[in-house]
């Protein structure tokens, strides 16, 4: 498994999913292959260095490879240079003892409980508005919801991704409503924008393991595409002219905080800056771990473009106080 390799394996045979192909060009002028592999255990690069014609067309992403590779250590992270590899079909999958299940990280939580919590809790809200468009909403596309991730690399890249994202600003909201008490706050809004803020990634991800953006994604963007959701829905439900149906599309629409980030308003409810806040808190916490736990305790983080380029020290285990 990939999170049992580290730089003293010197070489070793991985089983893993290609999750994505990168054709780059060294200085010497020959073409290599950036494999972004990936099992349920974690994430690795590995480099085909010399690649051919053939290697590219069989090197594709989604597919299951065995390879050979020996590891090396480049800017405090492990690599993998792969020496020999042999694409496997699925028709292959028993005699390697494989099944796809085995290829892909989950949400760390159980998604089916607590999507089972949300539903209830969004069901105890007072505002019928609110309360009925969120559960349309996420009841229509529950598959989707239960399993899709949040985004492609940037954060919550796992199946279940978005809903563990989603639920993650929902409880986080309901923390802080006790410490904030003195603010004039709708936090039924807030609780249901924090629940709607992505829900058009149902649309604009391509599939669980989704390594590309949809057509309509790239077109439109999951903002928009929420918001569409839920002016649809409002539609639909004979609520157009309701005005927390035009909160709810704002806090949508408002939800990464600034234009530069791609929210096509800035947030001009106090519920807005609140979802947008958790947000990108979320998002955060979730990279700068993910890159933390690529490195020993001690060492620092590859640049993270996120972070504007910066790198973290991993200077704390928590398996280690326990």
């Amino acid at each position: 498994m990939i999170n049992q390799i580290n730089a003293e394996s010197k070489l070793v045979t991985l089983i893993a999913r290609i999750e994505k192909t990168i054709l780059s060009t060294g200085n010497n002028g020959s073409n290599y292959l950036i494999l972004n592999l990936v099992d349920m255990s974690g994430r690795v690069e590995a480099r085909l260095w010399n690649s051919t014609e053939k290697d590219v067309e069989e090197l594709k992403t989604g597919s299951i490879i065995k390879i050979e590779a020996a590891t090396n250590v480049y800017r405090q992270q492990l690599q993998l240079k792969v020496n020999s590899y042999e694409v496997i079909n699925e028709e292959e999958f028993e005699k390697h003892s494989i099944n796809i299940e085995m290829f892909s990280i989950s949400a760390p939580i159980n998604v089916d409980s607590n999507f089972e919590k949300l539903v209830e809790f969004i069901n105890s809200l007072e505002n019928e508005v609110y309360k009925k468009i969120t559960l349309e909403i996420i009841k229509s596309y529950e598959s989707e919801f239960k399993t899709f991730p949040a985004a492609v690399s940037i954060h919550h890249n796992v199946v279940g991704g978005l809903f563990w994202h989603s639920y993650s600003l929902l409880m986080g909201a309901k923390s802080i409503k006790e410490v904030y008490k003195y603010a004039n706050v709708d936090w039924e809004l807030v609780y249901c924008g924090a629940v709607l803020h992505d829900i058009g990634k149902v649309i604009e991800m391509a599939g669980k393991n989704a390594a590309e953006y949809t057509d309509e994604g790239r077109l439109l963007g999951h903002i928009s595409i929420g918001n569409t959701f839920v002016s649809n829905k409002a539609i639909e439900l004979n609520l157009q002219d309701n005005r927390d149906v035009l909160k709810l599309q704002h806090v949508i629409l408002s939800s990464h905080g600034k234009n530069e980030y791609g929210s096509p308003v800035e947030p001009s409810l106090i519920e807005g800056v609140i979802i947008s806040s958790l947000d990108a808190l979320d998002a955060r916490i979730y990279k700068i771990n993910d890159e933390l736990e690529k490195v020993e305790k001690g060492a620092w983080t590859g640049r993270i473009l996120s972070e504007d380029g910066r790198s973290y020290l991993n200077h704390y285990n928590k398996k280690e106080t326990k």
